[in-house]
């Protein structure tokens, strides 16, 4: 089954909304993490649909997922989503669920997407004061315009987070989700509305190639690498055009540990290894 994901994200961020304390409706904003939410969303949304072994253990009333989770390590960092593993036979009164953020992020779904989301076993909200194990840890970033610039921030935040989420739960399976834009220009909110022009398909893959080979993996280095690392690449120019997914010469190759078929595979895998009931 071919994942929905970055067909949802892009639909979703085609819709200008207010975002943070601008005024003004943008596609994207830096200072929102809207675009995270969503991209989350839309992965752990793959996860149910295509891996067994998830959907088994939500069946079993035992999966939960949390947003802006906060764990507490020797530096508490606060996680774009964390999926959990729930204390059997937890009430559910008056926790969220993954279709009750459908609303709460306005996330546009197919008919068909919705009737699939309705067939899932439910998915509840962990509370801030709930102690869960953390068996996936997800950190969304995005590259949208000045990408050689963006590197070495984009890249020490990555490492950091991987780094501080592996120490504050050992066990868990630690992801890197990133959202790269391969569109030629990028209108800017945050710099009196200047329209940036990029050099494509070569920005973007300044970026997709940092991600492929300076953001290591667990089996490459144990403290500071990530089990599964994964890109999708849009077209966004910010300025109430579509947004699309990008297929082209920048988006990862079927070949490349980063597409992102071989990432949503490589979680399931893992979570199959680790936490199969």
């Amino acid at each position: 089954m071919t994942h929905s994901g970055p067909s949802i994200l892009a639909r979703t961020m085609s819709v200008p909304t207010r975002k943070g304390k601008s005024r003004d409706a943008w596609q994207y904003h830096s200072r929102s993490d809207v675009h995270s939410k969503v991209a989350c969303w839309t992965l752990l949304f793959d996860l149910l649909c295509t891996c067994d072994a998830a959907r088994k253990v939500a069946a079993a009333g035992r999966l939960g997922f949390g947003i802006n989770h906060v764990m507490v390590g020797p530096i508490n960092k606060t996680l774009d989503l964390v999926i959990t593993i729930v204390a059997e036979g937890r009430d559910p009164e008056g926790r969220a669920t993954l279709a009750d953020l459908v609303e709460r992020y306005g996330i546009l779904l197919s008919d068909a997407e919705m009737a699939l989301l309705r067939s899932l076993p439910p998915v509840l909200e962990d509370r801030r004061k709930d102690v869960s194990e953390v068996a996936v840890a997800i950190e969304a970033k995005a590259c949208m315009t000045e990408h050689s610039k963006s590197l070495p921030r984009l890249h020490a935040e990555i490492l950091a987070t991987g780094y501080l989420a592996r120490q504050a739960a050992p066990h868990c399976i630690t992801v890197s989700y990133n959202l790269v834009n391969a569109s030629t220009r990028f209108k800017s909110p945050g710099n009196g509305e200047k329209v940036n022009l990029h050099s494509q398909p070569a920005d973007a893959r300044l970026v997709i190639d940092m991600l492929r080979r300076a953001v290591p993996l667990v089996r490459q280095t144990k403290d500071i690498g990530y089990d599964v690392i994964g890109a999708t690449t849009i077209d966004c120019s910010n300025d109430g055009s579509p947004v699309t997914v990008s297929t082209g010469d920048a988006a990862p190759r079927g070949d490349e540990h980063v597409n992102y078929e071989r990432m949503m595979v490589a979680l399931c895998g893992e979570f199959r290894r680790r936490f199969s009931i």
